[in-house]
């Protein structure tokens, strides 16, 4: 079967990437199964990945800040790839490539899986990316739908809040939908980093936090929590490992006014992040709008106590909390509580038992069934 994927990036700082290279990795050791990626945008950081495992990358070179005025160009390339190609099935990834690839696809008459990786709250997808509610936005937006009601496309979503919330914005029906979560590679979780490796200091509670600084991701929220559980935890340091971005500013502003500049580090990106996960306390995690975070995940598998907000994927990926301190989207002082009853907390089994079902492998098994029972029914 000849997979066609198609990626807006391949940036090594996002999760929804690095967890589709994760899955076209452990789908490369099968059998009958051709892959090739496209992704539209210039960033790719984890391209070397793809070719290691013998999967080709073709790059259309496209600069993600013009994403509303090229889509349409983007489309036109794609085509006349895949008209080359004829893929028993085209699997796309994020908006612009869901876009791109049904609108290519269409008229070759070549099934679509596209993936529901984000909430489909526009209310809360506006407040967060301005961009959404701009003039560009809304068009692809409203084409996006048009588009997916009328071609041969199936969705994939990573978690059951997003199939629910997507649909009730497209108009989809959920009967066109499958649940698939994001995997992780139980096999490859490291074990706990040397905290000197990372200019952190042992013998303190140390808490973490691993997400891109922008607003979804709410790490100003995180150092207001963080000031608060320092009440009880006067020692604690605060470390955030994620790439610049523009919520940064905010976050400096909080650290500044709490007079936390000796106790919270913005480390930017770190490959070897989970390390650290497995080296911390707690590991906290202030996000408003998630998809399916792998981090949680990751930090859940290394047996690492998790306090955080309980937006729905959360909730999905820790058994409804309980494998988690949760506490109400928004909460700084309910949040500090629960950094300091998760740091107080003894390491836990369950929760590493819990996060065993979301194995790599198990989870390729069931995108793969996916894909091939569309390329079946073509």
């Amino acid at each position: 079967m000849d997979v066609v994927h198609v990626v807006d990036s391949l940036a090594s700082s996002g999760g929804a990437e690095n967890r589709l290279v994760d899955e076209i990795e452990a789908l490369a050791a099968r059998d009958g199964l051709d892959q090739t990626v496209v992704r539209l945008y210039a960033r790719d950081a984890l391209q070397p990945r793809l070719e290691a495992a013998g999967v080709p990358v073709l790059a259309l070179g496209y600069d993600a800040r013009h994403a509303g005025r090229t889509w349409p160009l983007a489309a036109r390339r794609l085509w006349a790839i895949l008209r080359q190609r004829r893929p028993a099935v085209v699997h796309t990834s994020l908006f612009s490539a869901n876009l791109v690839g049904q609108l290519a696809a269409r008229p070759l008459r070549i099934p679509v899986v596209s993936s529901f990786n984000r909430t489909g709250d526009l209310g809360l997808q506006r407040s967060l990316q301005p961009g959404v509610a701009g003039w560009r936005g809304r068009t692809m937006q409203a084409v996006a739908r048009t588009v997916a009601r009328g071609g041969d496309v199936w969705y994939r979503a990573v978690s059951a809040y997003a199939r629910d919330t997507n649909c009730a914005l497209m108009g989809f029906p959920p009967e066109q939908v499958t649940v698939v979560p994001r995997g992780i590679d139980l096999g490859a979780l490291p074990g706990p980093a040397d905290r000197a490796a990372f200019g952190l200091p042992d013998g303190v509670p140390l808490v973490v936090n691993v997400a891109r600084l922008v607003p979804e991701k709410a790490q100003h929220l995180l150092v207001e929590a963080f000031a608060a559980a320092r009440r009880d935890l006067p020692d604690a340091v605060l470390a955030i490992v994620g790439s610049p971005g523009p919520a940064e500013p905010e976050v400096r502003a909080a650290v500044a006014r709490h007079g936390l500049g000796d106790a919270v580090r913005l480390l930017g990106f770190r490959d070897d992040a989970r390390a650290l996960v497995a080296a911390a306390d707690v590991f906290a995690f202030s996000s408003l709008s998630e998809g399916s975070p792998g981090a949680v995940l990751e930090a859940l598998a290394l047996g690492t106590p998790v306090a955080a907000f309980d937006i729905p994927p959360v909730a999905e990926l820790t058994g409804g909390g309980r494998h988690a301190h949760l506490v109400p989207v928004g909460d700084v002082d309910k949040l500090g509580a629960a950094i300091v009853a998760a740091a107080r907390s003894p390491r836990s089994t369950a929760g590493r038992e819990w996060a065993a079902r979301f194995d790599l492998a198990a989870v390729a098994d069931q995108l793969a069934a996916l894909l091939s029972s569309r390329a079946a029914a073509r």
